[in-house]
Formats: structure tokens, sequence, C-alpha cells
């Protein structure tokens, strides 16, 4: 059987929701040896209030330490017996609680997860423990500031609210933090309606009757249901100036300039999520050097116009930062400070000039890597569980393997065209970090003269890539 029949024939993920309106889902795979299980909560950073700032840090923090009757070092016993590949994970619209273990330990786990989602103590020493490792972790990335970039573009972005929250609590949220803090956030977003209960390898009538045991008394949905506020697109600019660091044996070459260039587009959940995802891929890129080896990416745009044509350009790589009702296309780079006045007028003139001069090739070659690369991610179970549970938290459905695959070969030059235009047709966000950021290029004004057709590109001649 060819690999296109196979996943045609797959059965579809099978979707039950219990009396209290949790949802549980399994996908049909074949038998294996582990089984991977997870619970995916609808909260998020996204979701905090002015005063719930870092709740969403705290609880990934707290996650699997004491609960009801279980102790902390018997949590930590019993997972480590487990085999230790139990973890939290909170982004901006979902908290994932989550592991792979073997057959016969699927309800030990279950009975941990349902512990720590629907019954974690919460101490105060529990809570000043996870407070000293975040803001040692934000000393941490204190020494290596690009890093919060990512950060500082979706505050820009959203202008600080909803998806521009952080995902990580800030050094003032982290001391105000308390237990009665993350009880309200837990209270109003730990309900069953907004959870799901997801498994891989396992049979889906089994993975029900679990839920049932374990999570069956999760507080149903209040009488009026908490609605998320849609995402409002701002845009904008906003620079971070850092000292410079002392040159070391470490650290011998002076640090990069790194700036973020976004534009808004539609959530994951729409039909233009496909185009983007290609356009993406087609965009590509990366960094001067690849520790992996030559070839991955060689003939996306950004390595062929961009890598190899300005040697002070140290990476750029186009990124797509998609969420339930927005998303973000952008473009990531980082150069020698000498030339910061011409970065943003390298990277605009590749985002403009994305809806021309597509050929069917790097079409075709975009297509058949994202197709590839999602298919390769889905040989994972805990891959596999995490697209089953965050699929079918925002959406009830699933998109089977075979229904991507299809909507990604439906992809056209006429899809990409209009995607790319709609794309830049909007204002842009555009975030930096660097020692000085004086003679960086304004965002807006550039972009306005590639749009009027005044800016100068510098552009090198195209290779005609087949």
């Amino acid at each position: 059987m060819s690999p296109v029949a196979s996943l045609t024939r797959a059965a579809k993920t099978q979707i039950t929701r219990l009396a209290n309106g949790l949802r549980v889902a399994t996908p049909a795979v074949a038998p294996s040896h582990f089984a991977a299980v997870g619970v995916y909560v609808d909260a998020g950073p996204r979701d905090e209030l002015p005063i719930d700032r870092g709740v969403s840090h705290f609880l990934s923090g707290l996650a699997f330490k004491s609960a009801g009757d279980i102790s902390e070092p018997e949590m930590t016993s019993t997972i480590s017996k487990l085999g230790g590949n139990i973890f939290c994970t909170a982004t901006r619209e979902a908290i994932m609680y989550q592991g792979a273990v073997l057959h016969h330990e699927v309800p030990t786990a279950m009975n941990l997860l349902a512990h720590t989602v629907l019954r974690p103590n919460i101490t105060p020493d529990e809570v000043q423990h996870v407070r000293e490792s975040i803001l040692f972790e934000l000393h941490h990335m204190a020494a290596r500031p690009e890093s919060y970039l990512v950060e500082m573009l979706h505050a820009v972005a959203y202008g600080g609210q909803g998806l521009g929250n952080s995902v990580l609590a800030d050094s003032d949220s982290a001391e105000a933090m308390n237990a009665a803090k993350i009880g309200r956030f837990r209270d109003r977003l730990y309900t069953a309606d907004k959870m799901v209960v997801a498994g891989v390898g396992l049979p889906h009538e089994r993975l029900v009757e679990l839920a049932e045991e374990y999570f069956g008394a999760a507080p149903p949905a209040p009488a009026t249901p908490i609605k998320r506020d849609p995402a409002v697109y701002v845009g904008g600019s906003s620079q971070l100036v850092v000292p410079k660091p002392p040159p070391t044996h470490l650290n011998p070459t002076p640090p990069l300039t790194h700036v973020y260039a976004a534009f808004p587009s539609h959530g994951y959940t729409h039909d233009d999520m496909f185009p983007l995802s290609t356009l993406q891929l087609l965009m590509g890129g990366g960094g001067s050097f690849s520790a992996g080896g030559p070839g991955k990416g060689m003939y996306s745009r950004l390595y062929t116009n961009v890598l190899n044509r300005y040697r002070w350009i140290e990476s750029c790589q186009a990124t797509h930062l998609a969420y339930l009702d927005s998303s973000l296309f952008s473009m990531a780079g980082s150069c020698v400070p000498e030339f910061n006045k011409h970065m943003l007028n390298v990277m605009f003139g590749e985002m403009l000039h994305m809806s021309q001069d597509l050929t069917p090739h790097e079409i075709q070659r975009a297509k058949n890597q994202l197709k590839s690369s999602l298919l390769m991610h889905l040989e994972s179970q805990v891959v596999q569980l995490e697209d089953v549970g965050r699929q079918v938290l925002a959406d009830n459905r699933r998109i089977e393997p075979s229904e991507l695959v299809a909507k990604i070969d439906r992809v056209s030059h006429d899809d990409l065209v209009r995607v790319a235009t709609e794309l830049t047709s909007h204002r842009p966000t555009c975030v930096a970090i660097g020692e000085e950021l004086s003679d960086l290029a304004d965002a807006e004004a550039t972009l306005e003269a590639y749009r009027a057709g005044t800016a100068t590109t510098g552009r090198k001649k195209w290779y005609s890539w087949k």
C-alpha cells in the first residue's frame, strides 16, 4: 500500500464529550508498547487579566508538585518510576499537561494528571520555589536579550493585551504572585468545557473510561460561559538598546543587532493557513552557519537572495506565528551593527517581493517540504498527541493527515500571490534589540518607500534556481 493510500484509508480521530462537557479524543493508530496521554486546558497568557500577569508561567512551574493527598516527594517518585517523561508547557493560548508511558501505567499517569490539573495544593513554599526559578530564568535571559525578541514582537503587535501578553512572568509580577491569584485564575478557566483529554496508542473506549473515572468531577461550565476576547492587531515599532558586554574568550566577537518584522494574517483555523505555511517554507532562510550540515533549505529565497549575498547578515529566517484567530507572518534577522541602516531595506524588500516571480519549481518544493515536515513530526507519539489535543481544543475537530496533505496540494500560485499581497498591505510590526540602534531605518517609512517605488533596494541580480 502506498503512503498516500494508507493516509487516505486511515480512520478518523474519535471524539467523545462527557456529561460535564470535557472532550476525550484519540486518533486511530497502530498499537505500540507505549501510550501518550495529555490534558489540554483552554487557558494561557492570552486570558490573563492585568492582576493575573505571569500566572500561566507559574502554573507550568507548579505542575506535578503536591496535589490532593499526594505529597511532592511521592509525586516525584511516581513520575520517576514511570520514566520521567511527564511535563507541563504553557503556550499563549493553552496549558498542556502530557506524557508518554508504558500501556499498563496509563491509569497511574491519568491519576497524576487529574491530581495536578484538578487538585493542586499550591503551597506557599511551592510558590516561592517557582518564584525563585522564574527570577533565575529572567536573570539568565538578561545575558541574552535577543531571546526576548519574540515577546517584544507580540507585545507591540497586539498592544500588550491578549496575544500581546508575555508567556514569561516579569520580575514585578513574579514577586507579587501568590496562591490566591493562581487560585482565582484556575477557578475562572479550569472548567471541564475548556479541557480536552487526549490519548495516542490506546483504544478510545478505554480512554473514555479513564477520563470519566479521573476527570468526571471536573467543574462544569459556569451558567454564563467565559468568552475569549478576539485578537486585535495594532502594529508599530519598538527598540531595546542593551549595554555592550566586555569581550571574553567565550564571546570574542561584537554582539549583533537583532530585528523582527511582521505582518498580521488569519488564525490557524482559516483556510489561508495552508498558503501562508507554504509561503513561509518558500521564503525559508536560516543562519549563515548550519551545524547540521549543508543543504537544508539552500534553495529557499532567503538563502539565495539574502544569506548568500550579504556577508554582514548573520541570519535571516521567515516564521509564521499562528494562533486561533490571528497570526504573525514574520521575518527575523540579525546583522553586524555597522550595517543597521540596510537591514530593514533587505527584509522588507524580500517581503514585498514574495508575490512576484513565483516559479512552479519553488512552489512545489515548498509544498513538498511542508508535507514532509508535518508527516515526519506526526510520527512522534507525543507530537501527535499534542496535535490532537490542541486541534480539538480549538476547533472541536482534528484535520486528519490525509486532509492536511490534500489541502497543501491544492495551494496554487494565485493563492500565494493573494496571501502575500494581502499580508504586506497592513501596518507592520518591527522590534529590534542591539547596542546602537539610532541608525536603524524607520520601518513604516521604509515600507512606504517600497510601496511608492522610491526605496533604494541595493538588490543584486536574482538567480533563477530550478
